[in-house]
């Protein structure tokens, strides 16, 4: 239950969509588990993620749920990985010091969600999980697509030499990685001589700062 893509900024920005789109075959206005849709802010979000860069963009939808001028995300649950670090992951620990609900894969909690953001999460998504979703998932992708799919994204660009790269976001299709409709990208030249951990500290900034722009509430 995916809206089509020209629609999907617009409903994540609080607009109706002004286009001849319609809904897909069998939308019945509620979401996988029953409950009736939303059709404007504030958005219930589950966000998927392990790394720093990930976490840069967990920081902006938190940031987004607790914004003082206007409630964009009402809810916000996380879910990551296990790790061999008592310390968890990046993520897990942002969402522990901030005090967000946190579950271990393949636990996604049994909440209602108005949407889904994935940022380096490194895991297949079923078709199921997707659907439960009425607004689909969003993956938050360090690399030009579809060029770097996959994972490890900053690493080979630094590797072969890339002069450019940037930050997609698209709509995640189930069973393959990074194959979707691209609904927003971004490019920036590589600064030289960056090694990974530098470029991604620039990339986790822009792909926080796109996914602001996604939310941001705007007038009809």
């Amino acid at each position: 239950m995916l809206l089509p893509r020209c629609c999907w900024g617009r409903w994540l920005m609080g607009r109706r969509p002004r286009c001849s789109c319609q809904a897909p075959a069998g939308f019945d206005g509620k979401d996988g588990r029953g409950s009736r849709v939303r059709e404007k802010p504030p958005w219930r979000v589950l966000f998927l993620g392990t790394d720093h860069f990930a976490r840069e963009t967990l920081r902006a939808l938190h940031a987004a749920r607790d914004g003082k001028e206007e409630k964009l995300i009402e809810k916000l649950e996380v879910v990551t990985v296990p790790s061999l670090s008592p310390k968890g992951l990046p993520v897990k620990q942002y969402a522990i010091q901030s005090q967000l609900p946190v579950y271990e894969w393949p636990d996604v909690g049994s909440g209602e969600y108005d949407v889904g953001v994935v940022a380096s999460f490194g895991r297949l998504l079923s078709e199921a999980l997707i659907l439960k979703f009425p607004y689909g998932i969003l993956n938050v992708h360090p690399s030009c697509l579809p060029r770097w799919r996959g994972p490890a994204p900053i690493i080979h660009t630094v590797l072969h030499g890339d002069t450019v790269t940037g930050v997609t976001i698209m709509q995640i299709r189930p069973k393959r990685f990074d194959i979707g409709p691209i609904l927003q990208q971004e490019t920036i030249p590589v600064p030289p001589k960056s090694t990974s951990k530098e470029l991604e500290a620039v990339l986790s900034k822009l792909g926080a700062n796109m996914v602001q722009c996604l939310s941001s509430s705007s007038s009809a």
